[in-house]
């Protein structure tokens, strides 16, 4: 009996040590696991504010173009149209200088552009301005280059005013 007695001791010991070494490891997690959480709540707060902080940026903005919408600034669809013109010009080669839109007139609108190229980027340019969604018309053109010296090959400066017959917007 005295074995079994023994054998009683050691395995209720050994169950102890077991429960011990359990409760130990698990307290380790646990402190693991609140650390973790601290650091994901200081995070969800950290987002939680960009958010709010972002979602009244976007109120903002939207009141901004609410504002500009009662003032009625005419520029809406027009832009379509300066941005379609200087892609175009863009897609044949040449860059563009500068552009400025021009005031409506009798119902059309219109821009003046400058952009620089070689011979080719200028010819490829205004054939692109032929592929724009609406009917475009060159009402002036001015070319001059930008190098005196004739004997290279060098760019070239056209000045347009171009215009919008029939804009149509995609």
């Amino acid at each position: 009996m005295s074995n079994r007695a023994n054998l009683i001791c050691l395995i209720i010991i050994l169950l102890c040590a077991a429960l011990c070494a359990s409760l130990y490891f698990g307290d380790k997690i646990l402190e693991e696991l609140k650390v973790d959480y601290k650091n994901l709540t200081n995070e969800y707060n950290s987002l939680d504010k960009e958010t709010t902080d972002m979602t009244q940026r976007i109120k903002a903005f939207n009141d901004a173009f609410s504002e500009l919408d009662k003032l009625k600034v005419g520029v809406g669809e027009n832009v379509d149209f300066y941005d379609e013109a200087q892609l175009a010009i863009s897609r044949g080669g040449a860059r563009v200088l500068s552009n400025s839109p021009n005031a409506p007139r009798d119902g059309r609108i219109s821009m003046k552009m400058s952009f620089i190229g070689d011979y080719y980027s200028i010819i490829k340019a205004f054939a692109e301005l032929r592929g724009l969604p609406n009917v475009v018309r060159v009402i002036s053109v001015s070319m001059s280059s930008t190098n005196p010296d004739t004997s290279v090959n060098s760019e070239i400066k056209a000045d347009v005013v171009l215009e919008a017959l029939a804009y149509s917007s995609r």
